[in-house]
């Protein structure tokens, strides 16, 4: 039986970036940083779009907004009220031509470049883990019949205000293509080593949740493990994250895609080398959302997108989520018990125009309240049901 919804309040949406003439989207694969003291430092995917065709708002690498996109980080110094006008550091640029990107990128495999040495543990790190599209001559050499993402991180020792210029490749494992990886905060162990999680591959049957470490604060990272994949080969998991908990076990959560749409989670013991059994922590029959769908909405769309988790100060655990069945909008569920059982679900908004939404990233503020950016869209009089923009929501649990 699930708990009942957790009561939000103080609850408050902001736009963080917005233009009628821009693609906003995806933070979650570009990520969130808290240096305390209301310094906040939060990136997205940032395109020209006309909206005007289905090439404007469509998500491929090859002629949709990813390609064209440049992932850029803004900076608030008031807990997440306003955010920087100053021109934002560019990490990384999409639309750069091929040849480009390659001599960018291929410093990584480079044995006499020099590298700097920066402890992604201390209070002014960040790292960006890119998702390129490298070309098909790249994916034909490697096997692989699709244009090819590859994977690699760009580290930073001043709170995002530079990157270091030579990136660290992050390789799928032997006999496999492309491993991805979102921007969830990286697990610190006891010994400093450092954990990530990735999708490696990405479509069924051969995707799954993997685990890489590093031992050398992000100068290599290596494959130690794979979490789940789904042997039905319908479904797909993804959208993978890491939680440690102070008694040590380690937390995944994720989307179980396609097959089932369901967020699940899994725990390890050993530092991820082994994991239990995936389990859900959302229910049927306790939603709240069905009841606030208009009458003539269509009935099209899925019920979770891209959870978030993220655990309090106070030991609770808060996963975010996106909603792209109509209502569309953002929703939680909390756990009081280290993730043993879970609330019903809360909405944290349902305004949206349409189902290009999601893809949060989080963090809990000085005073205890919670932050959470996103992208979103709106009516505003642009094709295809409104621009997508970057807001965020504050609240209280």
């Amino acid at each position: 039986m699930k708990r009942p919804a957790p009561v939000l309040s103080d609850v408050r949406h902001i736009k963080l970036c917005y233009s009628k003439h821009t693609y906003c989207g995806h933070p979650r694969q570009t990520g969130i940083f808290n240096y305390g003291n209301g310094e906040l430092l939060v990136g997205h995917s940032h395109a020209p779009s006309r909206y005007q065709v289905p090439e404007d708002i469509g998500h491929s690498f090859t002629n949709g907004y990813a390609s064209r996109a440049r992932i850029i980080f803004q900076r608030s110094h008031d807990h997440g009220e306003t955010w920087s006008a100053e021109e934002p550091a560019v990490v990384w640029d999409e639309s750069l031509p091929l040849d480009e990107k390659r001599a960018i990128l291929y410093r990584a495999d480079e044995p006499a470049v020099p590298r700097e040495q920066i402890d992604l543990t201390g209070p002014d790190a960040a790292v960006y883990f890119t998702r390129a599209a490298t070309g098909p001559a790249y994916a034909a050499e490697h096997g692989a019949s699709n244009r090819l993402l590859e994977c690699f991180a760009f580290r930073s020792a001043d709170r995002g205000r530079t990157w270091e210029t030579v990136p660290t490749r992050v390789a799928p494992p032997t006999g496999r293509n492309v491993v991805r990886r979102d921007a969830h905060p990286l697990v610190q162990c006891l010994d400093g080593t450092l954990l990530a999680v990735t999708i490696v591959d990405g479509s069924s049957p051969t995707s799954s949740v993997s685990i890489y470490g590093s031992d050398d604060h992000g100068l290599t990272w290596e494959y130690l493990s794979e979490v789940t994949r789904d042997p039905t080969g319908i479904g797909t998991p993804g959208y993978a994250d890491l939680l440690l908990l102070p008694n040590g076990r380690l937390q995944c959560y994720m989307l179980h895609g396609q097959h089932r749409n369901v967020i699940e989670m899994c725990h390890s013991d050993d530092g991820g080398y082994s994991w239990s059994e995936l389990r859900p922590i959302v229910g049927w029959g306790h939603s709240p959302w069905a009841a606030r769908r208009a009458p003539s909405a269509n009935r099209r769309g899925v019920h979770y997108r891209a959870p978030w988790p993220m655990r309090l100060r106070d030991g609770r655990i808060v996963v975010l989520f996106g909603r792209r069945k109509p209502p569309f909008g953002m929703g939680l569920t909390v756990s009081e018990d280290d993730g043993a059982t879970w609330s019903a679900e809360a909405i944290l908004r349902d305004d949206a125009s349409g189902s290009d939404l999601s893809y949060p990233v989080a963090t809990q503020l000085d005073d205890g309240r919670v932050f959470t950016a996103y992208y979103y869209m709106e009516a505003d009089g642009n094709g295809f049901d409104g621009t997508r923009y970057i807001a965020g929501s504050f609240f209280r649990l």
